[in-house]
């Protein structure tokens, strides 16, 4: 039986589609070109994937990079968004090092919960692998792979966030700078 996903993301209105992907199950999906999202400073842009329902986990490489050069005004966001009006979200801000620090946090209707915080901190520009896997128990878990500010040592940090029911999406949102997807892979269930 072969699983369909249609790549295909919203820009402000403008729909950016690439060929529909067709796998084997559990056969990993590599898009082959970059996505990039992109606003000026002080602007904000979002995009959203089509469903996911036959998808348990997307690696990304992804690059973060700031519309002005001391990036005080830019931050980043990737989420899986659920069934249920609710969402796991990584949000990347800048802190007073220069650094992007990055939080995830459980978004529901009612408000969020308080953010679990990744001590890897990326720099403006550096690529860095992303791992988000979820389970048929809809726990959603976020891999970040970068470099201990601290030692300068390659690291790998999770945290995770336990959604009420299955995925629905992934989303984005960048203010101020470039969000780009350099690659891409999808596991299919």
């Amino acid at each position: 039986m072969t699983h369909h996903l249609a790549a295909a993301f919203i820009f402000s209105g403008l729909i950016l589609a690439a060929p529909a992907l067709a796998a084997e199950p559990k056969a990993p999906y590599q898009v082959a070109e970059a996505l990039k999202l992109h606003a000026d400073a002080g602007k904000s842009n979002t995009a959203s994937s089509d469903s996911l329902t036959d998808i348990t986990r997307v690696d990304l490489v992804v690059r973060l990079s700031c519309a002005e050069a001391n990036c005080d005004t830019a931050s980043f966001g990737l989420s899986m968004d659920g069934v249920a009006n609710e969402a796991a979200a990584l949000t990347f801000e800048v802190g007073g090092d220069g650094r992007l620090q990055s939080t995830l946090t459980k978004v529901t209707g009612s408000g969020q919960d308080r953010g679990q915080t990744f001590k890897v901190a990326l720099k403006p520009d550096e690529s860095f692998d992303l791992r988000i896997h979820w389970t048929r128990s809809d726990r959603v878990t976020f891999y970040l792979y970068g470099r201990d500010p601290a030692t300068g040592f390659d690291r790998m940090e999770s945290r995770d966030v336990q959604l009420s029911e299955g995925v629905k999406q992934l989303s984005m949102r960048v203010s101020g700078g470039d969000l780009t997807l350099l690659k891409q892979s999808y596991s299919f269930r």
